[in-house]
């Protein structure tokens, strides 16, 4: 009885540790050390109309910036097109926006999975052209978004950021269970223990936002309702300009990059390439 009990234990651990191995791990977020050039320009993001190509795509000698419409659909034309641009252009490092989560080959498939992002990383796994993440992590996001914002804002919206985004897929069974993931966010400002619960969250959603207006209806396919817009947009602008810094210190560096992003993001840091 206990050889059989260590012997399943082995192959517990065994198929845990293939798993382990076989699996994607989320690419490490890529660091400018030059940091942002004053030089260079962006479109503001509250100028941002939504009026351009998708995808809208610029291409200088060095770098490929393909601005994706988020999609999660493996036969998205654009899809069979980035994977065209990425054969033609034979980029030596590729940069994708956020982290990417857990992913099993061959037995998820990585757009389904993982978006257009989960597309970039297969093609890199597939070439062996390492991938990193251009955007900054949310602790850094949230550090440089406490000069504009109150640490509740910035929590309430780093929190159900991830759920904003997913709704325009279907919404969820389960709303409330889907953002408990996500209540950790908090401590990038310090919240931990004032926000640990969806019942905090709602809480501190009804001081911002009036009766009738729930989350679990909110979509950033569309424009977010109060304080969020805001906040949105000065999110963006402070992430494009870490694009740009991080694209254009990989070039000085003799890199080829190509990076996939959301086409917002593609569309406003343009000007810092033309």
């Amino acid at each position: 009885m206990k050889r059989l009990l260590l012997r399943s234990v082995f192959v517990i651990v065994l198929i845990l540790s293939i798993i382990y191995l076989m699996a994607w791990k989320s690419p490490k977020y890529y660091v400018p050390q030059t940091g942002w050039n004053t030089a260079d320009s962006i479109v503001p993001f509250l100028q941002y109309t939504g009026e351009h190509e998708r995808p809208y795509i610029i291409e200088t000698n060095t770098a490929l910036i393909f601005g994706a419409t988020h999609t999660k659909n493996s036969k998205d034309p654009q899809i069979i097109q980035m994977e065209n641009r990425w054969s033609e252009f034979q980029p030596t490092i590729a940069l994708v926006e956020g982290r990417l989560g857990f992913l099993l080959p061959p037995f998820m498939d990585p757009v389904e999975e993982l978006g257009e992002g989960g597309m970039l990383k297969a093609l890199a796994h597939r070439d062996g052209v390492k991938i990193m993440n251009w955007d900054l992590s949310k602790k850094a996001l949230a550090d440089s978004l406490q000069h504009y914002f109150t640490r509740e804002q910035i929590a309430l919206q780093q929190i159900l950021n991830p759920y904003f985004g997913n709704l325009r897929f279907g919404k969820p069974s389960s709303p409330d269970r889907f953002i408990k993931e996500y209540l950790k966010r908090a401590a990038h400002v310090g919240l931990q223990d004032s926000i640990k619960t969806v019942a905090d969250v709602d809480r501190a959603w009804k001081k911002y936002f009036p009766a009738g207006t729930d989350w679990r209806e909110v979509s950033d396919e569309y424009e977010l309702p109060g304080y969020l817009a805001t906040l949105m947009a000065t999110s963006n602008d402070i992430r494009n300009r870490q694009l740009v810094a991080a694209v254009k210190e990989l070039t000085k560096k003799g890199e080829r990059v190509f990076v996939v992003c959301g086409s917002s993001h593609a569309y406003c840091v343009a000007p810092s390439f033309k």
